[in-house]
């Protein structure tokens, strides 16, 4: 899952050259110049870098209970199956695998006869012998389960993880932590209030992105306020929770 956070990473680089950019030009520019669009695109880049990065971890981190290299959450008290044993998956996604299962027998022989040759299955082995090319070949097709991600995605790929709760929820699939309490011991802050100014990061991006950032009480034209320094502080908040979450996963 480290290269969830690799990539948040470096979508976080470049917010910050984007505010760099606002800076270099603003100091070789008169005040007739409105340069402040620079920065509402940058507070929007920093969410959807939080919100690509949920996505993402909680995709690879399903695939890693799938191949067996991660634990499965346990289920909550008042239910009997995890949230990742409860993800909804489609029959045709998963009808490549029932086929394999029905003719095991064929598929074991030609995965054999690719990865050791056409003479190795003519000469008798012991079953001892043969368990662990078994094994590996049930392993190699574990760990290639194509279908899988693309279910995940696909049914993740139309929500939006920015929000606390959502984000929340998604994680739910692939940790039973109790996600905010633990990125409040991380950041030294009651969890309450890092939800809370989570929200008002969101709120003002989906301002942006979905009003035009226009202050309706004043005349045509007019936007809320932003500035370097409420952008800087947004970038470094989410970035301190995004470091958090991936600490406790």
């Amino acid at each position: 899952m480290q290269s969830a956070l690799d990539q948040f990473r470096n979508s976080i680089i470049r917010v910050r050259d984007l505010i760099a950019l606002h800076n270099a030009i603003n100091t070789q520019s008169s005040s007739a110049l409105d340069l402040s669009d620079i920065l509402r695109s940058a507070l929007v880049l920093t969410v959807s870098a939080l919100d690509y990065y949920i996505h993402e971890v909680v995709t690879l981190g399903m695939l890693e209970i799938h191949r067996g290299q991660r634990l499965e959450p346990n289920p909550p008290v008042n239910s009997s199956q995890s949230a990742f044993s409860r993800f909804q998956v489609s029959l045709g996604g998963a009808r490549q695998e029932r086929m394999i299962a029905l003719d095991i027998a064929n598929w074991l022989e030609n995965e054999i006869q690719q990865n050791h040759g056409s003479t190795f299955l003519q000469q008798s082995y012991t079953v001892s012998a043969l368990l662990p090319i078994i094994s590996d070949s049930v392993l190699n097709r574990l760990n290639n389960a194509a279908w899988l991600e693309d279910e995940i995605r696909e049914r993740l790929g139309f929500q939006s993880f920015q929000q606390p709760d959502k984000i929340a929820d998604a994680i739910r699939l692939i940790s039973d932590k109790k996600l905010w309490d633990e990125v409040g011991i991380q950041m030294s802050k009651p969890a309450k209030d890092i939800k809370q100014e989570l929200s008002a990061v969101v709120d003002r991006r989906n301002k942006i992105a979905h009003e035009a950032d226009i202050d309706p009480t004043f005349g045509i034209g007019s936007r809320w306020y932003i500035d370097e320094i409420l952008v800087n502080d947004a970038v470094d908040f989410v970035e301190q929770v995004v470091e958090s979450i991936h600490q406790i996963l």
